[in-house]
């Protein structure tokens, strides 16, 4: 389990606050410039609970869902993230293409994952099925100690097809502009201090923010 902090800030502030940690962070190697494109596609039963549960403030929760990076349906994953107050993990499980549309459709992938039992366990006796897209835009930054990484989510939007995660130019609804940009911050024990007047140099607030659940209430509002 790991620490998750959230904060939403205003567009100039992520600018700034992007440079400010650039000065002084490595950005995550895996990507040029530490700078990608997420589309996650989320599950939830007909009664939403993981969005009322969300919501409610319920402290003990998870959600599943299907990521791929920059449309690119080479490397899929299927996870739930699960969050204890402020600590959080996700399991994972990779998926091809097929194995998605299977999912879509209904249909068992055949695996001895236990994340991919226990999804298709919940998938039936839950009635889990995809309710949402939500993409946005990352830039990520890392720093060895403590497993440090911050992240700003930029451009945040939404679509309720569910295809549309593997279709670049499919159009997405952007959320208002009170969602502003989503700050998070990772980390195993403590944070390291030095970042500490980083992130107090631009106006934040601390939020609970859930782009699921902002989504959802934008998608069915």
């Amino acid at each position: 389990m790991r620490h998750e902090l959230k904060f939403l800030v205003s567009e100039p502030s992520a600018k700034i606050l992007k440079s400010l940690l650039g000065a002084v962070l490595k950005r995550d190697s895996h990507y040029p410039n530490g700078e990608y494109t997420i589309c996650s596609l989320y599950f939830d039963d007909p009664e939403f609970s993981a969005y009322t549960e969300k919501n409610d403030g319920n402290q003990n929760r998870e959600k599943f869902r299907i990521r791929l990076y920059n449309c690119d349906d080479s490397y899929i994953v299927l996870e739930k993230k699960y969050k204890k107050n402020d600590m959080v993990n996700k399991d994972s499980f990779l998926l091809n293409k097929n194995d998605v549309y299977s999912i879509l459709e209904g249909r068992d992938v055949v695996s001895d994952d236990n994340l991919a039992k226990e999804f298709h366990a919940k998938r039936i006796s839950c009635g889990l099925r995809p309710v949402i897209n939500v993409k946005y835009d990352r830039t990520a930054f890392v720093f060895p100690a403590e497993n440090t990484r911050i992240t700003v989510d930029e451009n945040i939007r939404f679509s309720r097809s569910s295809t549309s995660l593997f279709e670049p130019n499919e159009p997405f609804i952007p959320l208002p502009s009170e969602a502003k940009t989503v700050v998070e911050v990772k980390f195993d024990d403590a944070f390291p201090s030095f970042l500490v007047p980083i992130l107090s140099s631009v106006s934040a607030e601390r939020t609970a923010f859930s782009k699921y659940a902002m989504a959802i209430e934008f998608a069915i509002d």
